[in-house]
């Protein structure tokens, strides 16, 4: 009897004594259930197949310590209301697009001014993965809502499609065109018609004639079907860029041990080369669909693009203007910018 009761000690001696040197490794036997709420249905071909991505690779990387159930499209709580879900542990990850609500976010809203974007997807990404880290201001504007950044998702950079014909700045007039609010006012100079349409309602709007053309990724075309109604694409105008960013509660992600925060952090480093390889396979297949439906492909004039360019700025200051931080957008849009440069410079020969 005493010899049965020794070794039961022993074991339970041992089995402290394994949790002790786990505990002090930084390895966590617990599991996590994360719920994460998207504002897109599970058949999106971009951001859809980006947080799935996402999801999958947590658990995967965590040994299935880790488990996302994602919460598609009004599952778990509208567009609007994911920073609110996100703060509170109604959602424990958010894929939040600040334009939805540019007044909760205004620093973060800084990545869909026009012209702003780097020219290539994972440049975007690796902006993106920087500011989170390095800039002080999307830093605290990420804290004020009890969050943490944990990765993001882009598309390549807005074109044009659609019903009528665009081949220069002349063919703007008149164009009623469905385009985000700063590239409107710009493109508004040259006579276009801005018109606010939600992603949901552009092949109806472009359908029936409520837009002519509509300001998209050339993926994006594929994905809303717009190019099954287009008869002319305009391409090398490049304006900009539609980030989505995933959030964690930060009280979900101070739970986790060292390590597991560490394989989250490497999924967010590679996040940018798989998405920029989803990007291009989307983007071929766009292409062959042009080619099939016979739509006509323009190249946008440099010298044209260089003038709406050229009004940038002017838009960037408005937007700073309007927000509830002028000082803080005016920050972060240096960060952005000089990061940016950096990026471009140094994987622009890849």
């Amino acid at each position: 009897m005493k010899r049965v009761w020794g070794t039961q000690v022993a074991i339970l001696t041992g089995i402290a004594f394994l949790f002790t040197v786990l505990s002090v490794a930084g390895v966590s036997a617990k599991d996590y259930n994360w719920k994460f709420a998207s504002y897109v249905p599970p058949n999106n071909k971009s951001l859809g197949a980006g947080q799935k991505w996402w999801a999958e690779q947590v658990e995967k990387r965590s040994k299935g310590q880790i488990k996302v159930k994602i919460f598609w499209a009004d599952e778990l709580c509208g567009a609007k209301e994911m920073m609110s879900a996100v703060s509170s542990g109604l959602a424990d990850v958010v894929g939040h697009a600040p334009v939805y609500t540019p007044g909760e976010t205004p620093i973060w809203n800084v990545a869909y001014q026009p012209f702003l974007a780097p020219p290539r997807v994972e440049q975007i990404l690796m902006v993106y993965n920087r500011m989170a880290r390095e800039s002080k201001v999307f830093k605290e504007e990420t804290d004020r809502y009890n969050c943490v950044f944990v990765g993001s998702h882009d598309s390549s950079s807005n074109n044009l499609m659609g019903k009528k014909e665009v081949r220069n700045l002349g063919d703007l007039k008149g164009l009623r065109v469905r385009c985000m609010p700063d590239l409107g006012k710009i493109l508004r100079d040259y006579g276009a018609v801005p018109v606010a349409v939600p992603a949901t309602e552009i092949y109806t709007s472009l359908n029936t004639g409520i837009v002519d053309a509509v300001i998209f990724a050339s993926e994006g075309f594929r994905t809303w079907k717009v190019d099954e109604i287009s008869k002319y694409l305009t391409l090398d105008m490049d304006m900009g860029a539609l980030p989505c960013f995933f959030y964690v509660n930060k009280n979900r992600w101070n739970e986790l041990p060292d390590d597991l925060k560490k394989v989250i952090q490497g999924i967010m480093d590679d996040q940018p080369a798989f998405v920029s390889g989803l990007i291009s396979t989307l983007q071929k297949e766009a292409e062959e669909m042009v080619k099939k439906r016979a739509i006509q492909v323009h190249s946008f004039p440099k010298a044209d693009r260089d003038k709406l360019v050229a009004k940038s700025e002017e838009v960037w200051e408005e937007w700073a203007k309007r927000s509830n931080n002028y000082n803080g957008c005016k920050a972060a849009l240096a960060d952005y910018i000089k990061v940016r440069d950096e990026v471009v410079a140094k994987t622009s020969k890849r």
